[in-house]
C-alpha cells in the first residue's frame, strides 16, 4: 500500500511542476516583448514639423504655439540676417526657408516681404530702397508705393488752396518722406507721405 500511494502522489507532481514552468516561461516572454516593445516606441522619433514655406509669421507662430509648443523659434529676415523683436510690421511676412532640429526642438524661419519673391536658393543679401516717386503723378507712386510694402500712402498737394481731394492724385509728386534711396529695412509697415502739386501744376509754393 505505501508503494502505490507514492506513485500515485509522483504522478500527480510532475504535471504540476511542468504547468508552473510553462506559464512562468510565458510571463517572462511577455514582458520581455512588452519591454522590447516600449523600447522600440521609445527609440522612434518624434515627427517633424511640416513645411511652413508661404505663410505669414503671425500663422506660423499661431501654429506653433498650438501645436508645437516645445519648439524654440526663431524669425530671421534674410536680407540682412535681423531677428524680429516683436515688430507690428513683421506679422505679413513670408516663410522663405525653413531650417529646424527636430532633435533639440528648434526651428529658424527666413522670413521675406510679401512683395519680395523668395529666391530659390534663399539667398538675400540686399534690402530694397525706397524708390524716387519724384515726376510720377500721385495716383502712379501710391500703387507702386503699396506693392513695395507700404502699407498707408498718404497725399496732399504742396499748395492747400485750391484743394480738391477728387482730383488731387492725378498730379505730379513734388516731395515724398521718406526719401528715395533709403533702405527699406526701416520703411516696412510704415507710411509714405507725398505732397502733389497745386492745382496749377506748380511744385512752388
Amino acid at each position: 500500500m505505501v508503494r502505490v500511494r507514492l506513485r500515485v502522489l509522483t504522478l500527480l507532481t510532475v504535471p504540476v511542476l511542468s504547468l508552473a514552468a510553462c506559464s512562468g516561461g510565458g510571463e517572462d516572454n511577455a514582458s520581455t516583448r512588452a519591454s522590447e516593445g516600449g523600447g522600440a516606441r521609445s527609440q522612434h522619433p518624434s515627427p517633424a514639423l511640416p513645411s511652413f514655406k508661404g505663410k505669414t509669421l503671425d500663422t506660423v507662430s499661431g501654429e506653433l504655439g498650438r501645436s508645437w509648443p516645445t519648439y524654440t523659434t526663431a524669425y530671421r529676415a534674410l536680407p540682412d540676417g535681423h531677428l524680429f523683436d516683436g515688430e507690428s510690421y513683421s506679422g505679413t511676412w513670408i516663410v522663405c526657408t525653413q531650417i529646424e532640429d527636430s532633435q533639440a526642438k528648434k526651428v529658424e524661419f527666413g522670413f521675406l516681404p510679401p512683395q519680395v519673391p523668395c529666391p530659390p536658393d534663399g539667398r538675400v543679401t540686399t534690402w530694397s530702397v525706397v524708390p524716387d516717386y519724384v515726376g510720377k503723378t500721385g495716383e502712379e507712386a501710391r500703387q507702386a508705393a503699396l506693392r513695395l510694402g507700404f502699407p498707408y500712402v498718404s497725399s496732399e498737394p504742396l499748395v492747400i488752396e485750391g484743394y480738391d481731394d477728387g482730383s488731387h492724385l492725378e498730379r505730379t509728386v513734388c516731395t515724398q518722406d521718406p526719401p528715395a534711396g533709403q533702405s527699406m529695412r526701416r520703411h516696412y509697415g510704415t507710411s509714405l507721405s507725398l505732397r502733389v502739386a497745386d492745382s496749377k501744376g506748380s511744385c512752388t509754393p
